[in-house]
């Protein structure tokens, strides 16, 4: 009974998220349950070009692959720029975490809802994508599951 419930209330926080980002109640439930049913949900990650962060998908690459590094979701409050902000934090093999970059914006807004009420979100890392030649830099998929 509890676990019905707390689907619900993810349900609801989704749709009213999705309805203020201008679909309609029906529409915004709708694909609440899409994404609950759904199970996983792939996403890249935004911001992987600043500082060394090419740096470190470049050794991911090349030296560890997607197995080794683990994946960790935290709510950014203190972001000027975006008040739902979630970080992606990485750590290879258990070492140091690292910022890696940030749950792209309108993925965001519904996904920082979610780890406000403490529904915990399992987050795992895909793959590195990108650098088909040397001008072009490389960028993160990652996957998100209801826990």
């Amino acid at each position: 009974m509890k676990k019905i419930t707390l689907i619900r209330r993810m349900v609801a926080t989704m749709a009213n998220r999705l309805k203020k980002m201008g679909l309609t109640l029906s529409a915004a439930f709708k694909k609440a349950w899409e994404l609950v049913k759904g199970n996983i949900i792939e996403t890249k990650v935004a911001g992987v070009t600043k500082g060394s962060r090419q740096r470190a998908l470049h050794r991911i690459a090349t030296k560890y692959g997607a197995a080794a590094v683990r994946v960790r979701l935290e709510r950014d409050t203190a972001n000027l720029y975006d008040n739902h902000a979630v970080k992606v934090i990485i750590s290879v093999n258990g070492s140091d975490s690292y910022d890696l970059g940030y749950i792209p914006r309108n993925l965001a807004y519904v996904v920082s809802a979610i780890l406000d009420k403490g529904i915990e979100l399992k987050a795992a890392f895909k793959e590195v994508r990108g650098r088909y030649a040397a001008y072009m830099n490389y960028g993160a998929q990652i996957t998100l599951q209801l826990a």
